[in-house]
């Protein structure tokens, strides 16, 4: 049954990838011709800086998927219920008190950040992305509760449902009310979610009342007691992208944030793809923490190797494709755009990687190396942003990030190893060896004659190209273990659910 329910969490998270993934390349595409990029930039910086009154929720938005799922495994139900209803009054209240009081510091940083030509428009808007990161906040916590209960599949039936309202809204508003429109369709969008990701974990939890009113000081003490570590990390990983866009708008233009934004998005939302299948373990984990501990460290060395051996070939072929998916989406070759998925593909290769260790430790509830990674990240990245920005531009500023992100995996991929006593060859798997050799060809291959300036705009050889690559990289993706494993893995599902 708990190989089952996680399968057809995984099976749902993967194709809510896909599908929102497919939403959000025609809406961006949309929006490039109606708004433009530097308005889309605006939007996106604007509401990138707003993100950061969230790193005030004390740590308790983490805490809830660790809890419920603890309390659901007990059987404790009146304990679930307490820990939603009082994590989201809770937030709702610091949040909104702190956007209230931040907004004059918002506008005072937007004014340093944003170019005097357009500051009045991302002044205006900052209002409505206030109200939706408050709405934001709350449907994280309720939706955060459909997780603990391992029924993942439920949120993300909801956040598909979102994005399509979300593209329908934008094509109705945008073309009317142009960057405006963008901002009354996330408002609305949000409220949407939020009422919609309430209604249904009543659904699921009939006990719920129909408006949170039970805050609990017993549970709120045990549950910040606990997110004090997240408290930490948000704070931390809440300044990442704002420095970074603050930064690239510093040394750039808003067109550049709007190409990084672009860019940004599709690796995160291909990267969903691998890793939002991973990210069911995590109420799995605290379920096996409470009831079998000693099988965490299998689990973990099979998630290692399968994400290695699917986040490999995809971000090899997200760099190489990269010119082509450029005159498919954007409608011409764009370099800034094409620089930036490269370099934001290799640092979330890295990224990828550290994911089966962050899953363990949050499922089995010991942060602190996540706290001191996460810290290594903000503090470097700030850092190494600006030195590097100075010398190098934009790209220095990416560049920075990576560097951060490197020295965040070796602390993640040390601690781990050390503490489960699991060698560092296992960070290279052994049968993922000739598919690492054959995407390091093709990359030194391909690279070159893509970074030819004659040949940036020739679609027939970046297809060519792109085909190539996909055609030599099937070969060992076929033949590779893990896709034995993972066929059997679908075969005894389908066969559980005949029975």
């Amino acid at each position: 049954m708990q190989k089952r329910r996680i399968f057809i969490n995984a099976f749902m998270s993967v194709l809510q990838i896909i599908l929102v993934g497919g939403v959000l390349f025609f809406l961006y595409k949309f929006l490039l011709k109606t708004i433009g990029v530097e308005q889309f930039g605006i939007w996106s910086l604007v509401l990138s800086t707003t993100s950061v009154i969230q790193a005030a929720n004390l740590g308790l938005s983490g805490s809830v998927v660790k809890f419920v799922a603890k309390y659901v495994a007990r059987n404790e139900l009146d304990n679930v219920s307490g820990v939603i209803q009082t994590t989201a009054i809770s937030l709702a209240v610091v949040i909104g008190v702190l956007l209230i009081a931040g907004y004059p510091l918002l506008k005072i940083i937007l004014r340093y950040i944003v170019p005097q030509n357009s500051i009045q428009l991302a002044l205006a808007i900052l209002p409505y992305a206030m109200v939706s990161i408050w709405l934001s906040v709350i449907t994280g916590v309720f939706q955060s509760g459909i997780d603990g209960f391992q029924k993942i599949y439920i949120r993300n039936i909801l956040l598909i449902t979102g994005s399509v309202f979300y593209a329908i809204l934008c094509f109705l508003t945008a073309p009317r009310y142009g960057l405006f429109g963008l901002a009354y369709s996330q408002v609305i969008n949000q409220g949407a979610l939020f009422i919609g990701s309430w209604f249904l974990l009543r659904k699921i939890l009939p006990i719920l009342p129909l408006i949170p009113i039970q805050w609990n000081k017993t549970i709120f003490i045990e549950t910040i007691n606990y997110g004090i570590n997240f408290q930490v990390m948000s704070i931390a990983s809440l300044f990442i992208a704002p420095v970074t866009k603050a930064l690239i708008s510093k040394f750039g233009t808003l067109s550049m944030v709007g190409y990084y934004e672009l860019s940004l998005r599709m690796i995160q939302q291909v990267s969903e793809l691998v890793l939002s299948a991973n990210r069911v373990l995590v109420p799995a984990i605290a379920d096996l923490q409470e009831k079998n501990p000693e099988k965490i460290r299998s689990i973990y060395l099979t998630n290692y190797n399968l994400l290695f051996y699917l986040a490999l070939p995809i971000h090899t072929l997200l760099i190489i494709g990269a010119p082509f998916i450029s005159q498919i989406w954007i409608g011409h070759y764009e370099k800034q755009f094409i620089i930036f998925t490269i370099l934001l593909s290799a640092g979330y290769f890295i990224s990828t990687l550290c994911t089966p260790s962050i899953i363990s430790y949050l499922g089995i509830g010991i942060l602190r190396w996540l706290v001191i990674a996460t810290l290594s990240v903000a503090l470097f990245n700030f850092l190494f942003g600006i030195i590097l920005g100075v010398l190098f531009g934009v790209y220095g500023v990416i560049v920075g990030w990576i560097l951060s992100l490197l020295i965040a995996g070796a602390i993640i991929f040390l601690s781990y190893h050390k503490i489960y006593k699991i060698p560092y060859k296992n960070l290279l798997p052994k049968d993922s060896r000739i598919l690492l050799f054959l995407c390091l060809f093709m990359l030194i291959f391909a690279l070159p004659i893509q970074l030819n300036l004659q040949s940036f705009n020739n679609f027939n050889t970046n297809l060519c190209i792109l085909v190539l690559s996909l055609l030599i990289l099937t070969i060992p993706f076929y033949f590779h273990p893990m896709r034995k494993r993972l066929v059997e893995w679908l075969k005894e599902s389908a066969l559980k659910k005949l029975i």
